[in-house]
């Protein structure tokens, strides 16, 4: 396919060539055999000939018709087809531009040649691949001519007739382009050509590319030719002795040659094709010998030995390989030209030349391994492309190609073999490089490779892998060693068995070996196999692998085990008989259980993986398993299946199973049923839905979704029951704050929504289909009659409840963009709307896929109402990106004027209410007014021609055509960034407050991306735009210059610009730091200054972009910008980029560079492209030409360097080589001794330059080839004089280790999971092998050196970092480049090193350089330790062994290993104990320590590993260890009684603590039994505290409640928390045990306090205490004692009242969302203690509060205490589940609507939350300040949404007030404030009123600040209004009802929003309770009676 039709990207074939339909046209009208002939193949042509104009597929249907009535043709039609249809035809088939469209005239040129001799298309192939034809066609769409001509019979004749002349055309053409592309190529200094692209850019341009793409076709049509055609090409190739055909085949190989050679001129693709035609040239030599003479001579013999065959050709041809394809270049380059070649030969050549005998004294290149004797030229290339593999420093194609070419060459092996019939000489040949070594080899190019950065060599890898395989297999069975190669394959997978569960080719590689080893031998390694793959599916990396290997173990076991199942992909079906019933229960039971584990598993990950990866295929093959899940699923919870699975997360299982059981089929709609208990297991609850929809956990919230969602038929119906539950779904689960969520829960309901309108269809045909029947039919049949109104009748009640459930939903999402709404609950809102307007449309169904013309539906969605316009213009408002975006999507899909906005005056009014945004000095509400300006100017100036003015100050101008209105639209909104500059320039302070610039450059942006160059109206008036374009570049640099002072500043945070100190008195008071009103009201005036700059920067910089990137560029009449344009904004960008200080500021102007660079770069001017390889040089030049200062990290210099070199799009890099090398050829010179520390030395520039460019993802795969050389640097970096390289090498070695070990997966940076192999990173990286090496041997020998260690090299932490990062691989072998054992004694050494840091560092380094088969003897040596040596040294072997412990005793898989361990190790460390009283009390700790953590806690024995042997390693250790553990707690017991000395011992604390963790562990594990908790409770009260402390913390962490002795610890630690305990530290960990003791009789024993006493202490050192950690201890404590005295029931009920009364007060207060965040999680803590009395004591009205602050803990700004608090209440409330958030919320207000006792104080408590805190007048006059701060007080509570509560409060006051008659009096305080704040929100609205739209679409309402205060009164006079009694209904209060009336008469529906209309107006409304009051009180209101004057529509006194 060329490459015009690659980025087609699969669509149509455009229309056949405009001229050729005249010629057509021609024919016909001269053609005496077609006049007036009715034939079908003539009518057909007709119609062809005149289609010039039609689509592409009504000209294929007219080809379609001639080729069906060709066929139709008699002998007698001869001349009729020479005349006419052959010359047609053929001129047709030629003249294609494609070969999609070539393909439809095959048939009639086939038939053609039936007719007749078809020479007119002989004759016109012939003038097409004449070399200078003037057919219109490249030289690469004539090459695919000749291809598809070779794709059927008579074409292939055609073209084999001319053989010749066409091998010489395409030579010929490709000789030219050889010519032509020459002239491109500059020749470097030493004469060898550099890449084309550095002529004409560093990216291939639009003709370089369409040489390439020619010479790419034209090759590949050439070896078409000589491989597919051999005894064709053969009779030339012969001639070549006589000298007819030398030329040809000379030039031939001489341009292929080059092309092989000049990889940086040719392209990749080239090359290859170019190799493969060479090897398809030489396997036409006949004679084999010869060939493989010639192979050798021109390619691997040595130049010392000459190879009689290439000398021969040589002479003959007159060509030889050049010097640059076959010497050092082409083997070493990292372009490798030697590849193409190599390549070329193993897919060419056949067989008998490759494995010819290659002559004894062949001498090969030394490229080659020394001493090889290669049997065959098949040996060679093995050992060539191995050269190639083991490259990693290739580039990266060259890399992809080079591990293709080894799978390639074993795909040869495997057929070479199959077709050997049965010959042991050519087997002998084949299998001569297949031996043990070179196995090795190919498998460890799958270890080593398999995680590399580059994707597509996994996949090639993957290929060598199975290969292998499969040849090792043939080449096993046909030397009659299948045991041996079984032995293989078993050391194989236990060899992946043994693997990191976390690295991907672990399972990648087992599923390859499943097919080859059968299932049996995985069971038999392993038989928990399954459940291990399974559980490690808690990574959504790895489980694509792992569900493969599972799934292809189990496919293979169904075939192995299911008698006469053939198993063949996803299409096979169990189908259970009774000769199979058996063994498919016997399959399901396989996977069953470890299936169900991780269904129920905590992990949330692992849940949803395994449901969404594991369970699919599997239900889908067997439906049975899924009904074997469900019932094991609801069984007995007695049952023994839940001894092994997790019963608390059954209910997640449940829906999971069901969900994929639903989207299957396998349940339907009708499953569901409304009784408790299911009447057949086949039956679905719906209050098991109901449980689940309202479930604590979003996993199973999102697939009981799913379960209702998704169908696996496209108009499955949808039942009311699940209409319903949706209804009860939605509205609690639109504001979840996880983002997958969200996009989970839009994802499922767009299904619903496919399905329900597919259903809707159905249903409405059925129904019509009905009606018809029944009107036609009437009186037929009544019977056929009757069911068919039945059916029609409940084909219309579906569509009905279909309609109001989507009524109902589109209702709900206007209502939740309401003014204030949290961006989770908008953003949900408008994503559904917007599947809404896709999946319904606006104003007319979308045409279904599939439908030719639109299909009938009942009904339309009312979207794109003036209502809906109005609020999703609203929402444009919102401070959220994201969300704004979507407004817009959905606006721009309604119709042209908006509805609801279609005048040119509400258009010119919303345009205004935008600028008032765009002038505002916040970003949030200057981008929301640039996003009304996108809006006006789309739908109204640009599509409507509206004639706006973007400013008030609109004078009077001509009129102009509506044509022009975006152009003089875009000059007054220019004009407006005029004045403001021009106010920056005057006074930069005035024009940052008054007039900032960013909003303003912002909808400019806007308006110029708006802008479609390709639209006539644009080129229509293309001289306007120019100005425009010149005009707004100009600004752009004005802007620009205007700001720089302050950002080129050194220090521009607080930088005021100097001019402003000669400025006036007013301007002088920038630099005074007095009060200032101003100030205080918009902010510091540096950061307002500072604030206007860089964001009136970052957009400009944008608007630039957006000019530059799409923008037609031309220097002629043509282009709206020109080249110098471009110029100008690069030299502006670089300006900015390397002047400017401030890092938002330059990282703005980056994206700008990035885009202008990258547009440059393509350019089709020569100039301009090689700008940025100038630009390139001249920032690199400036690092040395002069002493630049740029502070923080080079500031914007490394971006502007990156933005050019990340814009290369050329694979080669050329630039990023060039600077790479550049840079660190700088940053490798040691700077001078006499440096100017105070100015940046260049070095340092390079450091941050190669930081940054390391850190770009974009060249993430590009620069890890110098990552090498970057470690070098860094770690040469820190030994540098210099302490900012010192720095800089700091930053550059964590770049470089993020860039090579990836971004770290858990937070354990040591885990394996964030680790590489030693192998693998070697072998990415081999030259840091020697190097590291040599460094860290220099670094040991200071070590050594050095006075006891003291002086530390700089280089030993890095490498000693870099090497602890690296984990053993159990591929590791003795390979000297990637061996890691070099390591091992200088690590090893580093610990006689005085500095603990240094010792700590060569212990973690250590692990990964020992196998785990050396573990025990390693430590042994380190414990064998002599007298002699130093305490330092002692310490450091002791480090080492914990870390090699650590290491690897925790590994699940090691076993022998492990015994071993157990039986050597505890004898060295009893030998060592003998020893203590010479070491520091240091090393005594860290000794001690081991032993606690080995040979006592034991942990390691206990992880996750065989139980079997879990148990074998418990028996041996018990043996073992027993005599080690006497010592050691003998020793302990006895020095830990030992009283403290005076004197100061060092680090005898230390050894104290590490002696008590081992008494500890003796109690609670029963190592003796006179050692009982209750024996050690003297450690609690241990004079060192780090001795109590560590007590508590391993008790309170291993000890249970139950356990003996738990009474007597709680009692102590009362103690302590009562006054025992001074330490804060240990009080708080006391106070913190104490919350795990269960409730006992403690208080009734003699204690030496009282309850009373006990409660008072606490309660002081609560208020009393400054500690926040104490605070955060007792709190949750009190709530602990608290709940424990209402359990007891305490008679003293007015203390225990008193102290429910503080406990509340303690609560509520530190649960404000102000409070800190521990503070507040130690309220719910409290409250979690207390929850069943909090429901409970209702008739305490502490409590009451307490319940009202749980639902604002439910709403808190932190998820975890909102779930906590869930939980909680799930609790206390007796739920079945846990509740989400949402959901308990509404559970609690309902608690609190029902309660029965103090309802005064309730309807004080509801009607003060009702009101609010803050003043409503305040806050409105807050709102509609003109002057604002720059940066609004951020609310501490973002998530939380004030509407709930009030809502809530509103429904329980009324509830309260309907169920309790004495609630009904409202009090006078509560009535008067409400009506009040309701007088003054409805004056407020009606003063905004009096300009439509200039405040928005809904007035002033539209501001969540004044629309909450409104909301709040209009709930709250709704509420009085219904609620005051007759005795308060005066005179006075009467009238001011009647003044309440009249003021909302006075506010308009267009100024409000329509949740506040409706609330005044609603039929229970204000409006509507007014009436009703006045009416009671002998006021009534006639209103209604229309014709009744004004004056008697009121009952007057």
């Amino acid at each position: 396919m060329s490459r015009s039709e690659k980025t087609k990207a699969g669509a149509k074939p455009i229309k056949l060539p405009a001229p050729l339909f005249q010629e057509w046209q021609a024919i016909l009208d001269s053609s005496g055999a077609a006049a007036d002939q009715d034939v079908p193949i003539i009518n057909a042509l007709r119609k062809l000939a005149k289609s010039a104009n039609d689509a592409w597929e009504r000209q294929a249907q007219y080809l379609k018709e001639a080729s069906k009535a060709i066929g139709r043709l008699d002998e007698g039609d001869r001349t009729l087809v020479r005349e006419v249809v052959e010359p047609i035809v053929s001129s047709g088939y030629l003249a294609c531009d494609e070969n999609l469209a070539r393909r439809h005239f095959i048939p009639l040129v086939e038939a053609c040649s039936k007719h007749s001799d078809n020479a007119t298309f002989v004759r016109l192939y012939e003038g097409y691949i004449s070399i200078d034809a003037p057919c219109g066609h490249s030289f690469a769409q004539r090459a695919l001519t000749v291809m598809a001509t070779l794709d059927f019979n008579y074409g292939r004749r055609v073209v084999l007739d001319s053989y010749h002349a066409t091998l010489d055309f395409l030579t010929h053409a490709l000789t030219r382009l050889e010519t032509q592309l020459a002239g491109f190529v500059i020749k470097g200094d030493d004469n060898s050509s550099t890449h084309v692209s550095l002529r004409i850019g560093t990216n291939n341009t639009l003709a370089v590319a369409d040489m390439m793409n020619d010479i790419q076709y034209l090759t590949k049509a050439i070896h078409t030719l000589l491989s597919r055609y051999p005894q064709h090409a053969q009779k030339l190739f012969s001639s070549v002795d006589d000298g007819t055909d030398i030329p040809l085949f000379s030039q031939l190989f001489k341009v292929l040659f080059n092309m092989c050679a000049e990889t940086d001129v040719y392209i990749k693709d080239c090359s290859q094709v170019a190799g493969m035609a060479i090897a398809a040239i030489i396997n036409l030599i006949q004679d084999v010998s010869f060939a493989r003479q010639l192979v050798l001579g021109w390619f691997f013999a040595s130049n010392s030995e000459p190879v009689e065959a290439s000398r021969r050709v040589g002479e003959v041809l007159g060509v030889a390989p050049k010097r640059s394809l076959v010497g050092e270049r082409g083997w070493k380059d990292r372009s490798v030209p030697m590849l193409s070649v190599v390549r070329g030969l193993v897919s060419c050549l056949r067989y008998e030349i490759l494995l010819s005998p290659c002559p004894p004294e062949l001498v090969l290149v030394e490229y080659l391994p020394k001493g090889l004797a290669p049997i065959n030229l098949q040996e060679i290339l093995f050992f060539s492309i191995d050269w190639f593999c083991s490259r990693p420093d290739l580039e990266a194609p060259s890399r992809v190609i080079a591990f293709e070419s080894m799978a390639t060459w074993l795909l040869a092996c495997k057929s070479m073999i199959r077709s050997s019939d049965g010959d042991k000489r050519i087997m002998a040949s084949v299998s001569a490089a297949m031996k043990p070594e070179n196995t090795d080899r190919l498998v460890h190019y799958v270890w080593d490779h398999w995680d590399d950065p580059i994707d597509a060599i996994q996949h090639k890898v993957r290929a060598i892998f199975e290969a292998a395989l499969e040849v090792l297999e043939l080449k096993a069975s046909f030397f009659s060693e299948q045991e041996l190669h079984q032995q293989f394959l078993i050391r194989l997978l236990n060899n992946l068995m043994q693997m990191d569960a976390h690295r991907k080719v672990k399972y990648a590689l087992l599923s390859i070996v499943v097919p080859k080893l059968g299932t049996n031998a995985f069971f038999k390694a392993d038989p928990d196999f399954i459940w291990k793959c399974i559980r490690s599916m808690d990574s959504l990396v790895l489980s694509p692998q792992i569900t493969a290997v599972i799934l292809g173990l189990l496919y293979q076991r169904i075939e192995e085990t299911i008698p006469g199942v053939k198993f063949k992909g996803q299409n096979t079906k169990l189908v259970e008989k009774e000769s199979t019933q058996a063994a498919i229960l016997n399959w399901i039971e396989i996977w069953a259980t470890p299936v169900l584990r991780c269904l129920t598993s905590p992990s949330e990950v692992l849940r949803k993986n395994v449901s969404n990866f594991i369970l699919p295929p599997l239900f889908n093959i067997c439906g049975r398993a899924f009904w074997y899940l469900m019932e094991r699923l609801q069984l007995d919870q007695k049952n023994q299946l839940w001894s092994n699975i997790d019963r608390e997360f059954r209910l997640h299982a449940i829906i999971a199973v069901l969900k994929v059981g639903r989207s299957l089929d396998i349940v339907d709609g009708n499953a569901y049923t409304l009784d408790e208990l299911p009447p057949s297991a086949r039956k679905i609850s719906v209050d098991t839905l109901k449980q689940a929809i309202y479930h604590g956990d979003q996993q199973v919230r999102l697939d009981v979704l799913g379960l209702l969602c998704e169908s696996r038929k496209a108009i499955s119906p949808v039942t009311k029951i699940e209409m319903d539950i949706l209804r009860q779904f939605i509205p609690l689960n639109m504001n979840c704050t996880s983002p997958e969520f969200r996009q989970m829960f839009c994802t499922h309901l767009s299904k619903l929504f496919l399905r329900l309108r597919g259903n809707l269809y159905a249903q409405f045909r059925t129904y019509r289909s009905c009606l018809s029947y029944v009107e036609n039919k009437a009186g037929v049949d009544s019977r056929k009659e009757m069911m068919a109104k039945a059916e029609a009748e409940e084909a219309a009640c579906r569509i009905e409840e279909a309609k109001e459930f989507l009524f109902w939903l589109l209702e709900h999402i206007g209502a939740s963009l309401y003014p204030g709404s949290s961006y989770q609950r908008v953003a949900t809102a408008l994503r559904l709307l917007n599947i809404l307007v896709k999946t319904f449309g606006v104003n007319e169904l979308p045409t279904p896929e599939g439908f030719a013309t639109q299909p009938e539906f009942p009904f339309l969605l009312p979207i794109g109402t003036p209502a809906m316009t109005k609020i999703l213009i609203d929402t444009l408002m919102n401070p959220y990106d994201f969300n704004r975006a979507q407004a817009l999507e959905i606006l721009n899909n309604f119709p042209n004027p908006l509805p609801g906005i279609e005048s040119r005056q509400d258009a010119q009014h919303l345009l205004w209410w935008g600028l008032d945004n765009v002038m505002s000095t916040r970003a949030g509400e200057s981008d929301s007014g640039a996003m009304i300006f996108r809006l006006i100017f789309t739908k109204y100036v640009k599509e409507l021609g509206y004639d706006l003015y973007p400013e008030r100050d609109n004078r009077a101008l001509n009129e102009r055509p509506s044509s022009m209105a975006p152009v003089v639209f875009t000059g007054r909104l220019l004009d407006h960034l005029a004045k403001q500059v021009e106010a920056a320039k005057s006074n930069l302070l005035i024009a940052a407050q008054q007039h900032p610039m960013h909003g303003t450059l912002l909808a400019l942006q806007y308006v110029f991306r708006e802008l479609d160059y390709n639209n006539s109206a644009v080129a229509a008036n293309l001289s306007e735009w120019k100005k425009v374009h010149q005009r707004a570049l100009k600004m752009v640099h004005a802007v620009c210059d205007s700001v720089m002072d302050v950002l080129s500043n050194p220090s521009p945070e607080g930088n005021v610009p100097a001019s402003f100190r000669e400025m006036e008195e007013a301007i002088d008071d920038l630099i005074d730091d007095g009060d200032d009103a101003d100030e205080e009201s918009t902010g510091p005036k540096h950061q307002v200054i500072l604030s206007c700059c860089w964001r009136a920067v970052k957009e400009a910089s944008s608007l630039l972009e957006v000019i530059m990137s799409r923008a037609p560029v031309s220097n002629d009449k043509t282009g709206i910008i020109t080249s110098s344009d471009m110029v100008d904004s690069g030299v502006l960008l670089r300006s900015l980029l390397t002047t400017i200080r401030h890092r938002g500021a330059f990282s703005a102007v980056y994206p700008a560079y990035v885009s202008l660079n990258t547009r440059m770069l393509t350019s089709g001017d020569q100039t301009i492209t090689d700008l940025p390889a100038t630009w390139l040089d001249e920032n690199l030049n400036s690092l040395t030409a002069s002493n630049i200062s740029i502070t923080r990290r080079s500031a914007g210099l490394p971006l502007c360097i990156l933005a050019i070199l990340s814009s290369e799009r050329s694979t080669k890099k050329i630039l990023l080589d060039k600077a790479m090398k550049r840079l660190f050829s700088l940053a490798f010179q040691e700077p001078p001794a006499d440096a100017d520390q105070r100015i940046d030395l260049p070095q340092v520039h390079a450091y941050n330059i190669l930081r940054t460019i390391f850190m770009d993802a974009k060249l993430a795969s590009n620069v890890l080839i110098y990552a090498a050389d970057g470690f070098s640097l860094a770690i040469n970096g820190f030994s540098s004089s210099s302490w900012a390289i010192r720095n800089c090498a700091v930053m550059l070695f964590s770049t470089l280790l993020q860039r090579t070990f990836g971004t770290k997966k858990t937070k354990d940076e040591h885990s394996n999971v964030n680790k590489l192999t030693g192998r693998e990173f070697f072998t990415r990286y081999p030259q840091l092998h020697p190097y590291l090496l040599k460094e860290l041997g220099a670094a040991v020998q200071q070590l050594l050196t050095q006075t006891a260690g003291a002086s530390v090299h700089p280089g030993l932490f890095p490498i000693l970092t870099l090497l602890s990062r690296l984990h053993p691989s159990v591929m590791d072998g003795s390979d000297q480049v990637t061996a890691m054992a070099a390591f091992v004694p200088l690590v090893m050494t580093c610990a006689v090193s005085s500095i603990f840091k240094t010792r700590e560092m060569a212990a973690r380094a250590l692990v990964p350089l020992i196998t785990s088969a050396d573990l025990v003897q390693t430590i042994l040596n380190l414990l064998d330790i002599p007298e002699a040596i130093g305490q330092n040294e002692i310490h450091g072997r002791l480090l080492q062994t914990q870390f090699l412990l650590r290491g690897h005793a925790y590994h699940p898989l090691l076993k022998d290993v492990l015994v071993s361990l157990l039986k050597h190790v505890p004898q060295a460390f009893q030998r060592l104990l003998v020893r203590q009283g010479t070491m520091s009390r240091m090393t005594y700790a860290l000794l001690l320590d081991i032993c606690s953590e080995f040979f006592f806690d034991c942990a390691w024995i206990r992880a996750d590993r065989d139980p079997t042997f879990t148990q074998e390693l418990e028996v041996v250790a018990q043996t073992e260890l027993t005599p080690l553990r006497t010592v050691v707690i003998d020793t302990c017991l006895s020095e830990i009684k030992v009283p403290r000395k005076e004197a100061i011992v060092y680090g005898n604390y230390l050894a104290r603590e590490s002696m008590a963790k081992i008494i500890v562990w003796t109690a609670l594990r029963g190592y003796r039994s006179s050692v009982k908790v209750v024996d050690i409770m003297f450690l609690l009260d241990d004079p060192d505290y780090e001795v109590r402390l560590t007590s508590m913390e391993l008790l309170k962490k291993h000890m249970k409640t139950t356990d003996d002795g738990a009474d007597a610890l709680r009692e102590r630690l009362m103690i302590k928390t009562y006054h025992g305990e001074d330490n804060l530290y240990c009080f708080v960990s006391a106070a913190q045990f104490l919350l795990s003791f269960e409730s006992s009789e403690l208080f009734r024993k003699k204690l030496p306090f009282t309850r009373v006493q006990y409660w008072t202490s606490l309660a002081e050192r609560f208020q009393n205490s400054r500690s926040q950690s104490v605070a955060e201890a007792v709190l949750p404590l009190l709530g602990s004692v608290l709940a424990e005295t209402l359990d007891e029931q305490v008679e003293d009920t007015e203390w225990t009242k008193a102290v429910i009364a503080t406990w509340s007060r303690f609560v509520v207060t530190n649960s404000h969302k102000e409070i800190t965040l521990p503070l507040r999680e130690a309220a719910v803590g409290s409250i979690r203690f207390m929850a069943k009395h909090i429901f409970k004591y209702d008739q305490e009205p502490a409590m009451l509060h307490v319940q009202h602050m749980i639902t604002q803990l439910l709403q808190d700004d932190d998820i975890d205490i909102r779930h906590t608090t869930a939980t909680i209440v799930s609790d206390a409330l007796l739920l079945p589940t846990p509740v989400h958030p949402e959901r308990a919320t509404e559970l609690v207000y309902s608690h609190l609507g029902n309660v029965k006792y103090n309802l005064r104080m309730i309807q004080t408590l509801l009607q003060g939350h009702l009101q609010g805190e803050h003043d409503l007048r305040s806050n409105c006059n807050e709102e509609l300040s003109v002057v604002k701060a720059l940066f609004a007080k951020e609310n501490p509570n973002i998530y939380k949404e004030d509407i709930i509560d009030v809502q809530w409060l509103f429904v329980n006051l009324d509830r309260l007030s309907l169920k309790n008659t004495g609630f009904a009096v409202a009090d006078k305080d509560f009535i008067q404030k409400t009506f009040d704040d309701m007088q003054y929100i409805l004056t407020l609205i009606k003063r905004y009123s009096t300009e439509l739209m200039t405040h928005g679409p809904f007035g002033i309402t539209s501001r969540p600040t004044i629309f909450l205060g409104a909301y709040r009164t209009l709930l709250a006079a709704t509420l009085v209004l219904d609620m005051v009694n007759c005795s308060l209904s005066t005179d006075s209060f009467v009238s001011v009802v009647q003044d309440l009336d009249t003021a909302i008469r006075g506010v308009m529906v267009s100024t409000i929003h329509p949740l506040l209309w409706q609330l005044i107006h609603g039929d229970n409304g204000v409006k509507a309770k007014i009436s009703q009051f006045l009416r009671r009180n002998g006021r009534p209101q006639y209103s209604s009676m229309f014709l009744l004057a004004p004056d008697s529509q009121e009952q007057k006194n």
